[in-house]
This record gives structure tokens, C-alpha cells and sequence, in this order.
């Protein structure tokens, strides 16, 4: 299923899995800090050799950071799938196109859409996780072999959540507020 239909099955939910609301940075600081948090933890359980919840820690840094995200642009999610899907839909690589589409004055700003921009390989990090994760978690194995590799991709992920975090600004919250509504209306 592609990441456009996921959010508007998501938004036509009755259990109110994606809510629009408005943008609030307190709460989306809070998720980083908790994201920080869980990269701590899964650093620390992986000194101690618990490969599987060093899996599921990671894969929750990268979750909270993402749900910064969220926050930061007015869109709450309590559904995992879907989170991925917003990431995908509203940061992927397909919107530094669109945005310079939509304004002809931002094309000088190229550098600060592309720095919002959040390429395929680390939507790829998360959806990966949060198969390791679902897996680790769900089944009754405690070894994996990719721990090394979701402990970098996490580390890389929350850096660069909180990168695109950092460089939103009114105008590219204002298209992607806009984004956000047309999806609404579809």
C-alpha cells in the first residue's frame, strides 16, 4: 500500500489513529528528548548483550523522533505504520519537486528545502526497524544479527529528524500545512 493511502485510511479511521492539529513544538522537543533517551538506553543494553531490546530501543529513538515530526507540522499519530507513511509522504524525496513547483521564490532556497528533505534510504531505516522490531518483540528470539547496523541507522535517523526539525521554517510549514489540508479534503 503506498504511504498517501495508508494516511487517508488512517484519517477515516473510528479509532482516530491520525489527528490534524496544531503545531506544538513543546510536545515535539519532548519527543526528541525521549528519542535521545531510547539511543542512551539501546547504547547501554547493547554493552550488555541484550541484542533484542538493544532492537526494540533503537527502533523506539527513531519512532518518538519521528513523531516530533509529526507535532512540529500538526499531525498526531498513535498508529506505527502510519507514522512511517506521513514521514514518506510529506518528507520524501518527491517533495523537494513539489515545493519548488508550488513557489517559484523558494527555488533560490533549494539547499534549505533539500535539508527538509528526508531521502528513501532513511524512511528504509525506519520501516526496517520496525520489522526487527515487531519481530524481536513478537517472537521469542533475544540474538540478531543486525543489531551493529540498527544501532547506526538509529543513531543516523534521530540526527536526521532533528536536522530537518531544525531548519522547518514558517514558509516550508505553511506548504506543508497546506499539503496536509488537501489531503484532508481528498
Amino acid at each position: 500500500m503506498k504511504a498517501k493511502e495508508i494516511i487517508l485510511k488512517a484519517l477515516v479511521r473510528k479509532k482516530r489513529v491520525l489527528r490534524l492539529s496544531k503545531p506544538n513544538n513543546s510536545l515535539s522537543q519532548s519527543h526528541l528528548n525521549k528519542s535521545d533517551h531510547n539511543l542512551i538506553v539501546m547504547t547501554d543494553l547493547n554493552k550488555l548483550g541484550h541484542e533484542d531490546w538493544v532492537i526494540i530501543t533503537g527502533y523506539y529513538a527513531m519512532y518518538h523522533a519521528a513523531l516530533s515530526l509529526l507535532l512540529r507540522i500538526g499531525l498526531e499519530s498513535k498508529d506505527h505504520t502510519t507514522t512511517a507513511a506521513i514521514l514518506e509522504y510529506f518528507f520524501g524525496e518527491h517533495i523537494t519537486k513539489e515545493l519548488l513547483e508550488r513557489f517559484n521564490d523558494l527555488k533560490g532556497k533549494k539547499d534549505k528545502i533539500e535539508a527538509v528533505t528526508i531521502t528513501d534510504n532513511y524512511i528504509d531505516y525506519l520501516w526496517k526497524a520496525k520489522q526487527a522490531r515487531e519481530t524481536i518483540q513478537y517472537g521469542v528470539s533475544i540474538t540478531c544479527k543486525e543489531t551493529n547496523i540498527l544501532l547506526d541507522h538509529a543513531r543516523d535517523f534521530v540526527t536526521k529528524i532533528k536536522l530537518v526539525n531544525s531548519e522547518l521554517d514558517d514558509r516550508i510549514l505553511t506548504v506543508l500545512q497546506t499539503k496536509i489540508n488537501e489531503l484532508k479534503r481528498t
